[in-house]
């Protein structure tokens, strides 16, 4: 199997996670909310196939919530590296690579409603392309693939949580003649309103999270 799917997740401590949604719903609840959204997207990665999966883990493996996750997901662990999320993103996928995986996804927790074929879709993807995006509405990214091969250039010339994240890859992609592939939009979850229309829309889907 040469294709691995990353999910990015951290401690769920307080302060440290959601922290733009604290100031409206507190500390507790904010950190239940988190809670539930990495215990959602794991679930949904559970269900892909032919595909290893992984937990990157901030600050470290080193949590017994993740820990937790990781085991009943089947997951294996390792801790997010560096000093920005691009660096951090780059380098897990430099492990991953280390390890022959060829094709590599990677996503974060900020999306519990995502579904689990636009993961599909990216692999598909990358059969054909360098690289893929799934761009959020605020052009932060819920996605990125790309092959291994590519790690090195691309980690040289994209700028990942710039606040222009999408426009950047864009312009990067055809300025270099890179074979991009992009998904459709999604949302994340940053602030209060995000999280008030994941509550509608997981009404309208007549769907549930614990703690939302």
């Amino acid at each position: 199997m040469n294709k691995a799917l990353i999910v990015f997740a951290k401690a769920p401590v307080p302060g440290t996670v959601k922290t733009r949604l604290q100031a409206d719903l507190g500390a507790e609840k904010t950190v239940a909310v988190y809670r539930s959204f990495v215990a959602e997207v794991t679930s949904q990665c559970a269900r892909l196939k032919g595909a290893d999966r992984f937990l990157g883990c901030a600050p470290s493996k080193d949590n017994d919530f993740l820990k937790d996750i990781a085991v009943s997901r089947g997951m294996k662990m390792f801790n997010q590296r560096g000093g920005s999320l691009g660096a951090k993103i780059f380098n897990a996928f430099r492990y991953c690579a280390r390890k022959d995986y060829s094709e590599i996804v990677l996503i974060g927790t900020d999306s519990p409603s995502l579904p689990v074929n636009l993961i599909k879709k990216a692999f598909d993807a990358l059969r054909k392309n360098d690289l893929v995006i799934g761009p959020c509405f605020d052009q932060g990214l819920y996605l990125i693939g790309l092959k291994k091969d590519k790690i090195t250039r691309l980690s040289q010339n994209i700028l990942i949580d710039t606040g222009r994240d999408v426009s950047g890859i864009l312009e990067t992609a055809g300025r270099l003649n890179i074979k991009l592939s992009m998904l459709p939009f999604w949302y994340d979850i940053d602030r209060i309103d995000n999280y008030n229309f994941l509550k509608l829309h997981l009404a309208h889907l007549n769907k549930t999270l614990p703690d939302i």
